[in-house]
């Protein structure tokens, strides 16, 4: 067995066993009126490809979100395609709203990373083997894993010191809050005491 034959095995096995390979391709009815929305997590840098088809009827309208912004907005269409190269890392959604009075019937498609680019024009452009050409794959689906693990680590720490920040007002609540009724024990033990002295209770 040729050597770049073994590469391309072992290429093809990274990238299935990597979680990080993912794409959306389903057949979606959206009754009048309705929206729905579908999410994928993508990387920072990270190639996103979608595309949405009908029949000749059907109009919708396509907004791409990401964490912060909307990246894409169309209406009244049929047919739409678009990619874009992501600018930050976390979930990117695709949203489809049917306007129409009836329901609608569409064709969904999200693709990301390796599985959003046509490797076949690539190595006809670079003159690529095969082994090549899986390596490529898998050295794209390695960067974008990085990635998503570097961005879930970020989360992880931001929300670890939102707990912290949390715990510490709770406690120093709870501090107050005892302090408080020590407070309000006592100057009640002071006021009873005078209020029976005056009244020659005790």
């Amino acid at each position: 067995m040729r050597f770049s034959t073994v590469l391309s095995w072992l290429a093809l096995a990274a990238v299935v066993t990597l979680p990080g390979a993912a794409g959306i391709k389903i057949g979606v009815t959206i009754g009048a009126g309705e929206k729905k929305c579908y999410g994928e997590q993508a990387a920072k840098m990270e190639l996103l490809v979608v595309e949405l088809s009908g029949g000749d009827d059907v109009k919708v309208s396509v907004t791409v979100l990401s964490p912060q912004a909307t990246i894409f907005s169309e209406h009244d269409r049929n047919k739409i395609k678009t990619a874009f190269t992501t600018t930050e890392a976390g979930p990117h959604w695709v949203c489809v709203q049917n306007d129409q009075a009836k329901a609608a019937e569409i064709l969904l498609s999200v693709l990301l990373g390796p599985e959003a680019k046509d490797y076949s024009q690539i190595a006809k452009k670079e003159h690529l083997e095969d082994s090549q050409v899986a390596l490529r794959r898998v050295e794209e689906a390695l960067r974008n894993y990085h990635s998503n693990v570097l961005y879930i680590r970020a989360r992880e720490e931001r929300m670890r010191q939102t707990n912290d920040s949390t715990a510490s007002r709770v406690i120093f609540f709870c501090l107050f809050n005892v302090m408080l009724m020590i407070g309000v024990g006592g100057w009640q033990m002071f006021y009873f005491k005078r209020f029976f002295r005056s009244k020659k209770i005790i």
